[in-house]
């Protein structure tokens, strides 16, 4: 069996497991690392196959998979429980693995979407992903209208970051698994007993604003919302004291 590689830091009893998002890798999660405490907490910031440290690991990209590999992952590691820390697209992911391992102590979801993913239609859903898997300018677009607030260079990074960070055919089938046709039929499928922690942004596009996002939640309710003020897409680079200190008082 091969497992998915990701980045240690700490080596503390408390566990936490780290997803990435669509256009990024686990690296995302570099500038916040500093400010962890690692003799309390043991973070593993894993990469999906086709992605970052996982790029050469092959695979057909889909929600199963991606449940199954991660859940794989924590058995390996001899994990008796962890804290699970899943980043927008992964945060999908990351409902269906609460759903199955009992393992999972907090589920902690920045910028999330739903647990069957994001309303689009089909000729939408073809669309993007004609654009994304035709290198057609959706990224640049996507970039530019979630960084207003931020200089050029900002802007040129997370393009480079969202081709350089995995293959095209990984972010493609993700982005699928994500734009579900069916929404508006299995809006209220989650429901879990495990603490829900969420983190949004300010400055983040409308769907994933703090209000459309309880939406998601609303027969959870175990759930607890921050709205990070000086945040759009990315709290654990935009504030990274702020993220660190965050996660490590949820996963006390």
């Amino acid at each position: 069996m091969e497992f998915l590689s990701y980045k240690k830091f700490g080596s503390g009893k408390n566990n936490i497991i780290f997803l990435h998002e669509l256009m990024g890798d686990c690296s995302n999660y570099d500038n916040c690392l500093q400010y962890f405490n690692d003799e309390e907490f043991t973070c593993f910031m894993v990469d999906l196959r086709g992605y970052g440290l996982s790029k050469e690991i092959e695979g057909d990209y889909t929600l199963d998979e991606a449940v199954n590999d991660i859940i794989n992952l924590v058995s390996n590691l001899g994990l008796n429980s962890y804290n699970l820390v899943a980043h927008s697209m992964s945060t999908m992911i990351a409902q269906h693995i609460t759903n199955k391992d009992l393992r999972v102590k907090n589920l902690i979801l920045i910028t999330p979407i739903s647990y069957i993913g994001v309303k689009s239609t089909i000729k939408a859903k073809e669309n993007l992903t004609f654009q994304m898997r035709n290198n057609s300018g959706k990224i640049e677009e996507i970039v530019e209208q979630s960084s207003q607030r931020y200089n050029e260079t900002w802007k040129k990074y997370r393009i480079k970051q969202a081709y350089n960070s995995s293959k095209l055919e990984a972010r493609v089938s993700y982005m699928d698994m994500y734009l579900n046709i069916y929404f508006e039929s299995s809006l209220n499928d989650f429901s879990t007993n495990t603490p829900i922690k969420i983190i949004t942004g300010k400055h983040d596009f409308k769907v994933f604003s703090k209000n459309e996002v309880l939406i998601y939640f609303e027969n959870n309710l175990n759930v607890e919302i921050i709205e990070f003020e000086d945040s759009g897409h990315y709290p654990m680079i935009e504030s990274p004291v702020l993220f660190a200190s965050t996660i490590e008082k949820w996963c006390r």
